[in-house]
């Protein structure tokens, strides 16, 4: 233990078997390089923790296990919700254009005009269609 070299890790891990108080008392940012012994030397430390503290610690933990689970929970139905309404926006935006380039009566930028959309939307969805690039006009 005399010749302890903290980059080693066989050394690291030699101290916190032997000697776990000097790893404890050294400034965190000397092991903070070392996350799994860092995380080792916290949970030794708070086995040192009176019920009162280990109880308090605990309720911590669950608060912030909560919390995560509920942003986890709300980007998920966010999500969700976001992409059911996009999918709903874009039926109900597409299916009136769809019916104005199968009917071939009018050119894309009439629909465009006609629609509030760019010419480059009315494009894409005859494109999808596989429809000539002005409909079925002739």
């Amino acid at each position: 233990m005399d010749n302890f070299n903290l980059d080693n890790p066989l050394d690291r891990w030699m101290t916190f078997l032997a000697e776990p108080e000097k790893l404890i008392t050294m400034q965190k940012f000397d092991i903070s390089v070392y996350p799994n012994l860092m995380k080792a030397v916290e949970i030794l430390d708070r086995s040192n923790f009176t019920l009162e503290q280990q109880i308090a610690y605990d309720n911590h933990l669950f608060a912030v296990a909560d919390i995560n689970q509920v942003r986890i929970d709300s980007y998920d139905r966010g999500h969700g919700d976001g992409e059911e309404r996009g999918i709903k926006k874009g039926l109900n935006f597409s299916v009136p254009i769809i019916k104005e380039l199968l009917k071939g009566e009018l050119s894309h930028e009439e629909i465009a005009s006609k629609f509030s959309v760019s010419v480059q939307t009315v494009k894409n969805i005859a494109q999808e269609l596989s429809l000539p690039d002005e409909g079925r006009r002739n």
